[in-house]
């Protein structure tokens, strides 16, 4: 059995068993979020911090390696950003084998984002600091 389907019986089972799912942690795995919903619809999901940390610092260490954003992006981001398919890295050390985001500037994000999650006490005011800081 899958565990997928493992999740999707458990979360049934504690419904037909009278429990009430309050909040649920997870690592960003969206088929536990899916079942929760399913059978518990007003549960709270909340995504562990250091799982989206370690995300945010490879999605930063990923795009540092482009010039331009990869075609699933483009392709995700078109309709809300119509100029995206133009965008791309002008700066004078994005050549062959150099990266615009440096090591030090991925670190600092790293930091600043941690000490945001930290520092919110929900995810509006998580998501408002998150736009102050990147202008």
């Amino acid at each position: 059995m899958t565990c997928v389907k493992r999740r999707k019986i458990e979360y049934q089972q504690a419904k037909d068993e009278g429990s009430c799912v309050n909040t649920v942690w997870q690592d960003g795995d969206s088929s536990s979020a899916k079942s929760v919903s399913q059978h518990h619809p007003d549960a709270k999901i909340y995504k562990g911090g250091g799982h989206v940390d370690r995300v945010h610092t490879n999605n930063l260490k990923e795009a540092a390696k482009r010039k331009e954003f990869s075609a699933d992006v483009k392709n995700k981001l078109k309709d809300k950003f119509p100029g995206i398919g133009m965008l791309k890295c002008k700066c004078e050390r994005h050549r062959s084998g150099s990266r615009c985001m440096s090591e030090n500037f991925i670190k600092a994000a790293r930091i600043n984002h941690f000490c945001i999650l930290q520092q919110s006490s929900n995810p509006a005011e998580c998501v408002e600091c998150m736009r102050i800081l990147s202008q």
